[in-house]
C-alpha cells in the first residue's frame, strides 16, 4: 500500500490527461482496490494517514478542471466498481490502437449497475463503450475516484 501511495504521489504531480497516458489514474484505482483493507484490516502504523494524505492531494487536483461530460465512472457505487475493477483495468490498459468501436459498456462498468439504469434515459445508460471509455479517460476521473476512496475511509479531503 505504501508503495502504491508513493507511486501515486509521484505521478499525481506529473502531466497527463487520461487513463491511457496518465499513470496517476491507475495508481488511484490501485489504492481504491486496497481501501477496504486500509479501512477494515490492519495495514500497519501510519499507513492510513499516508493513504489519506496522497488521496487528498489527488482529489484536490480535480479542482477547477472542466469537462463536457455529465457523468463519470466514479459516480457508480464504490462496491460495484471494486468488484468490476480488475476486468476494467485490463480494458483501460489496452494499447491505443485497439479497436475502440468494439468496446461494450459492460467492458467498462459493472453489468449490475448498467442493468439498474437500463430503463433510464440519462447517462450512462444510453452511452456506448467508446463514450464510457472517454469518461474513464477524463482528467476528472482520478480525482473523483480519490474522493470516493476517501469517502469509503470516512475521511475528507485535507
Amino acid at each position: 500500500m505504501r508503495d502504491c501511495a508513493r507511486r501515486l504521489d509521484t505521478t499525481a504531480s506529473g502531466p497527463g490527461s487520461g487513463a491511457g497516458d496518465d499513470p496517476g489514474l491507475f495508481w488511484t484505482l490501485g489504492l481504491l482496490m486496497l481501501v477496504p483493507y486500509v479501512a477494515f484490516g490492519n495495514p500497519g502504523p501510519g499507513v492510513e494517514d499516508e493513504v489519506i494524505a496522497v488521496l487528498s492531494r489527488v482529489a484536490r487536483g480535480g479542482d477547477g478542471r472542466a469537462c463536457t461530460h455529465s457523468w463519470h465512472p466514479y459516480e457508480a457505487g464504490v462496491d460495484d466498481v471494486l468488484e468490476h475493477l480488475p476486468a476494467g483495468l485490463e480494458v483501460l490498459s489496452y494499447p491505443v490502437d485497439q479497436a475502440v468501436e468494439e468496446l461494450l459498456p459492460e467492458d467498462l462498468l459493472p453489468a449490475d449497475y448498467l442493468d439498474e439504469l437500463e430503463d433510464d434515459e440519462a447517462e450512462p445508460a444510453n452511452l456506448s463503450g467508446p463514450e464510457i471509455l472517454a469518461r474513464w479517460q477524463c482528467p476528472r476521473t482520478a480525482p473523483g475516484f480519490a474522493r470516493a476512496a476517501l469517502d469509503y475511509l470516512g475521511a475528507t479531503v485535507r
